[in-house]
C-alpha cells in the first residue's frame, strides 16, 4: 500500500507538487500518466526514496521511503528510462546486484533473459540501447519485490519485445505486489493495466480501476460529435464520444488515449463528472 498526504515537492524553483494525495493498492498494474514534464519521473523517484520531498508524507507498506531502511529497500526496486551499466556481462551484474534483495530468483532471471532474446554472457557495453533496457527489466522482474516502478519501460523496445514485456508484467502481478508503470505510450499498456492513475499541473485529475471507469461512462465512435457527449475527439476510426454510462447503452471499449485527453483537455466538466458519479453498475 502507496499512501501520499500532502506532498509538496519543488525542482531548481519549480514546483511540481503542491498538496498531491493519493491512495495506490495491493495487487494492481498502474498506467501514470501525464504530460511530459507533468512529475511522473518525480513522483517515481520520491516512492522509491531517491528524492525526499518537502512537505507532505509518503507511506510505502507503513515505511519512510526516504529513511531508506534495508527491509524498505528489498522490496522496491525503480527502473529509469535509461541507466548507466557496469561493463560486466548481464548475468554478472544480476548476480552481484541480486545478492542484496531475498526473493532475488536467478533461474527466473534466465528465463527472462531468454524470451527477450538476450544472452547472459552478454556484455552490457556491447548491447544496444533497447537491449540494456530488456536486461533491466528482466533483473527487476527477478527480483519479486512488492513494489515495481518502471520509467518508460516501452521505450526503445521493438514490437516484438513490447509484446513480451505486456505478457510477462501480467504474469508478474500478484495480490502481495504492486506494479506502477509511467508511460506516454498509452496504447502499449492498454491491455494490461488494471487501474489508470492522471496527473498534471502537481495534481491529481484521475485514479481508479477500469472496471470503475466503466461503470461510470461509455465509449461511442459516431461521425460527429453526440448532444450529451462530456468529450469527444476525432480519430482515424470516426468521432470517439465519451458519454454518461447507460445500462441501456453498449459501453464500448475504453480507448485510454481519448480518456488521457479527456482528463487534461476536457476541463472540469469532464474530471467532475467521473468525481461525482462513483457509482456502479446494478446487478441485471
Amino acid at each position: 500500500m502507496i499512501q501520499i498526504d500532502e506532498l509538496k515537492f519543488s525542482y531548481r524553483g519549480h514546483c511540481v507538487y503542491d498538496g498531491l494525495n493519493l491512495e495506490l493498492t495491493d495487487g494492481a498494474l498502474y498506467g501514470l500518466m501525464g504530460r511530459n514534464g507533468a512529475g511522473k519521473t518525480t513522483l517515481m523517484k520520491l516512492i522509491a526514496g531517491l528524492l525526499r520531498c518537502k512537505e507532505g508524507r509518503i507511506s510505502v507498506d507503513g515505511m519512510k521511503p526516504s529513511d531508506r531502511k534495508p527491509e524498505f529497500l528489498d522490496n522496491v526496486y525503480f527502473v529509469p528510462e535509461s541507466f548507466n551499466a557496469p561493463d560486466i556481462p548481464v548475468i554478472e551484474y544480476a548476480g552481484s546486484y541480486g545478492m542484496f534483495y531475498s526473493n532475488y530468483d536467478g533461474d527466473a532471471m534466465l528465463e527472462y533473459l531468454s524470451v527477450f532474446g538476450i544472452e547472459p554472457q552478454a556484455v552490457f557495453r556491447k548491447l544496444s540501447a533497447g537491449q540494456k533496457k530488456k536486461a533491466l527489466i528482466a533483473f527487476a522482474l527477478a527480483l519479486n519485490t512488492r513494489l515495481l516502478l518502471l520509467d518508460e519501460p516501452g521505450n526503445g523496445l521493438d514490437i516484438p519485445s513490447k509484446l513480451c514485456l505486456r505478457r510477462l508484467l501480467s504474469e508478474h502481478v500478484r495480490p502481495d505486489r504492486t506494479i506502477v508503470l509511467s508511460t506516454h505510450q498509452i496504447r502499449d499498456v492498454a491491455d494490461i493495466v488494471d487501474h489508470i492513475t492522471v496527473i498534471d499541473c502537481g495534481k491529481l485529475l484521475l485514479n481508479c480501476t477500469l472496471e470503475d471507469i466503466s461503470s461510470r461512462i461509455s465509449f461511442h465512435i459516431d461521425d460527429k460529435a453526440m448532444q450529451n457527449s462530456l468529450f469527444c475527439e476525432r480519430t482515424a476510426a470516426g468521432t470517439v464520444n465519451i458519454l454518461p454510462y447507460s445500462e441501456s447503452a453498449d459501453s464500448g471499449r475504453i480507448d485510454l488515449e481519448v480518456l488521457f485527453n479527456a482528463c487534461i483537455s476536457g476541463g472540469k466538466k469532464f474530471t467532475e463528472y467521473l468525481q461525482k458519479n462513483n457509482g456502479t453498475k446494478k446487478e441485471v
